[in-house]
This record gives structure tokens, sequence and C-alpha cells, in this order.
């Protein structure tokens, strides 16, 4: 875009020529000790005194209105941009000592649209636009997925929901994914069921009694006398585990669980989330692809084998288990896959 720029000396206004006509930005004098709340745009370190510094930062951005100054701090100070000024939101221009409150001279200020519209500046042609319906502030960013998202809603003048009257998207995301380590052909398993990994390094939190143990909780166990089916918890209470040594560093890249295998108890784990670490001190969640723990669903009979595939690998030494809902009782049977770290 070829523009040309006009400075009026006065600090008044400033012309900036673009494809779509003139943005005309009059700066007006700032209020000490008032700071706009709740529709920042961007928020930006500049050099003090930065009052012309931040203005110049308003021509970046099309959707500000008014711009907020922090107190100078050393040598520098926050310049806040905002897409909303006390024209628009009067209630939300607030006392803050130190801070300065900067509106931009609105076309809307006369209040030129009806009361049943929203009057929208036009800072390119100095003009105005009513509309019936007006985006609300983004609301707070998705948890639990990936991209995270985040959505405005769109009210009329009286508060009430009306979704087809804006112009616009009304959904931003942020792709902000854990990349993937392509391992692939990295499935094998780790060795629970063959018993490469040996008793002495599966443990639990606790055990119900002796025929509980966590080495019994491999995938395949089957009883040896009518009761050792599976490690099983002594508490039925959220915080147990089981917890597995690799012996050395591993990727880990799925999971397969059981139920107790005694024909009389119908016990099994129904979800659980994993944790790992390096050094048994420091424990991780695992969150995968996601912004918060990744719940695994788990099984639903005594015998039947549920998989999960992780959608991130982990590289580790250490897991657990950790049962999050159970039938009758905390207890279960389980494989890890992957293969050595290279």
């Amino acid at each position: 875009m070829h523009f040309f720029l006009i400075l009026f000396i006065t600090g008044l206004s400033t012309l900036v020529k673009g494809d779509g006509g003139c943005k005309v930005l009059g700066f007006l004098d700032c209020e000490k000790n008032k700071t706009f709340t709740g529709h920042l745009i961007r928020s930006l370190r500049i050099l003090a005194p930065g009052l012309e510094d931040c203005q110049n930062k308003c021509y970046l951005e099309d959707k500000r209105m008014s711009y907020n100054l922090s107190p100078v701090e050393g040598m520098a100070r926050t310049c806040e941009l905002n897409d909303a000024d006390h024209v628009s939101d009067p209630d939300h221009l607030v006392s803050k000592k130190d801070f300065e409150y900067c509106p931009i001279k609105n076309p809307c200020s006369s209040s030129p649209c009806p009361s049943y519209q929203w009057c929208a500046p036009d800072f390119y042609r100095d003009t105005f636009k009513c509309s019936y319906g007006r985006l609300t502030q983004w609301g707070p960013w998705s948890t639990c997925r990936c991209p995270i998202v985040r959505y405005h809603g769109c009210i009329t003048p009286m508060n009430t929901s009306a979704p087809l009257l804006c112009e616009g998207s009304k959904m931003e995301e942020e792709k902000k994914c854990k990349s993937v380590t392509d391992i692939s052909g990295c499935s094998a398993p780790l060795g629970m069921q063959d018993g490469k990994i040996k008793d002495n390094q599966i443990s639990a939190s606790s055990k119900h009694s002796r025929n509980c143990n966590p080495s019994y909780g491999r995938l395949y166990k089957t009883p040896k006398s009518n009761w050792d089916g599976g490690w099983c918890a002594k508490h039925k209470r959220i915080g147990e585990y089981m917890q597995i040594d690799l012996g050395t560093m591993k990727w880990v890249t799925k999971i397969a669980t059981q139920g107790r295998n005694i024909r009389s108890y119908s016990q099994w784990v129904k979800e659980y989330t994993l944790s790992f670490t390096n050094n048994t001190i420091t424990w991780q969640d695992y969150r995968g692809d996601e912004n918060c723990t990744k719940r695994f669903i788990g099984n639903t009979d005594r015998n039947t084998v549920v998989t999960h595939e992780l959608p991130v690998p982990v590289k580790t030494r250490y897991v657990r288990i950790l049962p999050q809902a159970w039938s009758r009782h905390i207890s279960m049977r389980m494989e890890l896959y992957g293969c050595a770290s290279v």
C-alpha cells in the first residue's frame, strides 16, 4: 500500500493516506489518574515520556480508539492500545493513580445514531456507521483442545444477544500445539507382559493386600490363585497410582490397560491420567497436544484391552498411571509401548 503521511504541527490531527481513504486521528488531551479497562488490544513497552511513540503505535492498529499510559518506571513506561473509549463504554473509564487515559477524537461523541443502534467510528473517512449489533469483548481462551480458540458475542444497545447482526469473524484461534517428534515404528511392548520390566521396577502408592502387588499389574496377567489378578490399591480415592521404572530413558508412544482378572469381582479403572519424570522428584502431568491434563478413557470390563496412542510421545524413564474413576475398586493391568531413546 502506497501512502503518505501529513503531520500537523498543532498535534491535533494526523492524516494517513491509504487504499481505504484518509485515516484521521485527532489526539485529545490525556486525563491524568485515569485508565480505560476491559478493551486492551496490545500492550507495548516504550521509552518515556512516550506520548508520540504511543500515538504512532495507534496507526498500526485499525481497531484502536484510545490508549493508556502507565507510570514511568526508570526510562520506560507501558502503552496500552484499546479498541473502545469513554464514548462507546463510559463505565470502563476508571480512576487509577499515576496512569493517563488518552482518547482520540471520536465521530460518535455527538451520539449521531438512534438509541436502538450502535455508533462505530470510521477514522479513515472521519465519519461513522450506525449498526444494530456490536461485537463484545473476546471471551477466555478455550482449554483442553488444540488449536485453542476464543469467541466474540454480538449484542444490541439493549444488551440482548443478536449473533446475526454483527459483521466480521466471531472466532479467533491460536495454534500453540506441541510439535510431534517423528518416531515412526516406535511401538514395541516395553516389558510389562513379557517380564523384561522386573518386579522391582513396578511400584504403587499402596496395595490392598499381598494378592494385589504392583507386579501383578502386568497386561494379560492370569491369576495363580483366586485373587492375584492385577494390582489393586488399598484405598478407593484419587491420588493412588501405579509406577513403572523403564530402567533407562525410553520413548513412550502408547498404553494399554485391562481390569482385574478375578471372575467374582467387577473391578477396573474407567478413567486415568499419566505423569512422568526422569528423577522421581519432579513429576509432570501428560498433556499431549492439549492445554490441560489429558484424561484417558479406560476399561468397561475385566479383560478387554483398551489401547491409547499418545498424541505427543514422551521421552522418560518413570511413568505413573493415576486412576480418576473406577468400577467397584481401583484395580488394573497394563502395558507401555515405545522404543529406546536415541
